[in-house]
């Protein structure tokens, strides 16, 4: 198994983990980047761009690599998919973007309203990527 999706079953473990013992700031993190690093081992793996390509193509754009990936798995939904999925995948994985932004970055106060949407929304994206790239 490809350590970069263990990290990434590991992490939303994790953020089941937290929300159990009420730690919702960090559960959002770990949501978030639970699917971040699966897009990353689906590009590796299904669209065979080793992560040593992919870091040299973030380098060599003018994109963060949450940008990067976020725009390659779109892109690829576009052409594969019905269109209200590669939809739903944007909007999630944006509104869980945000959510993590807010939780490791924004003075505010991150609750179990906030900590469980943001698990939910990952198990949702993680789903969609699965169902489509990892059969």
């Amino acid at each position: 198994m490809s350590k970069l999706k263990q990290k990434s079953e590991f992490n939303i473990d994790a953020a089941d983990c937290l929300i159990a013992n009420h730690l919702y700031a960090p559960s959002v993190h770990c949501s978030y980047y639970s699917c971040f690093q699966l897009i990353k081992y689906i590009i590796s793996y299904c669209f065979n761009k080793d992560y040593d390509q992919q870091s040299f193509e973030i380098r060599s754009s003018k994109q963060n690599s949450h940008q990067y990936v976020i725009k390659l798995i779109r892109e690829e939904l576009r052409r594969n998919t019905e269109r209200n999925v590669e939809r739903e995948l944007i909007r999630k994985i944006k509104d869980l973007k945000q959510l993590r932004e807010d939780a490791d970055y924004n003075n505010i106060e991150i609750g179990i309203e906030k900590s469980n949407s943001a698990y939910q929304q990952a198990k949702v994206v993680r789903e969609i990527l699965v169902k489509n790239f990892i059969r």
